[in-house]
């Protein structure tokens, strides 16, 4: 990936973000659709070197994958939309079904313990349905700081 199509990916983000001058509950909607669509236009833009990255860090640390790898965006939904990035390993012809992460939460015992599923999914439009995809799993999360 070229430094130009990362900092497209990167202006893309800044500008999706940025507070838009419509009504309160237009605007709430009109964010997270464009953050969203710029969180996964960014993932996508970077997931090649950020999987070779992992790749190498896990093949440094003798930990490295024996199967297919791929980076994803992760789609989390509740209260708030959130998008991030995953790294899934798996057999290549379940990664090449896999085309995001979806991501849950839910609190156990007044909330002492807090579980935050990550499952391979083959849509990146959750609002249409999805399918788990079997024999995949999540090996790396990826944050960025902004």
């Amino acid at each position: 990936m070229n430094k130009k199509t990362i900092a497209a990916a990167l202006v893309i983000t800044a500008i999706a973000t940025a507070p838009l001058a419509m009504s309160a509950r237009a605007d709430n909607l009109l964010n997270s659709v464009l953050k969203g669509a710029a969180g996964v236009f960014a993932v996508k833009a970077v997931a090649v070197p950020l999987d070779h990255f992992i790749n190498s860090i896990m093949l440094a640390n003798n930990v490295a994958n024996q199967e297919k790898t791929k980076v994803v965006p992760i789609i989390e939904t509740g209260s708030a939309t959130y998008v991030g990035a995953a790294q899934v390993s798996g057999p290549q012809s379940a990664i090449d079904q896999v085309q995001a992460v979806g991501a849950f939460a839910a609190q156990w015992n007044n909330g002492v313990w807090q579980v935050r599923a990550l499952i391979p999914i083959d849509n990146l439009n959750v609002l249409k349905g999805f399918k788990r995809v079997y024999g995949v799993g999540v090996d790396a999360v990826i944050n960025a700081r902004l």
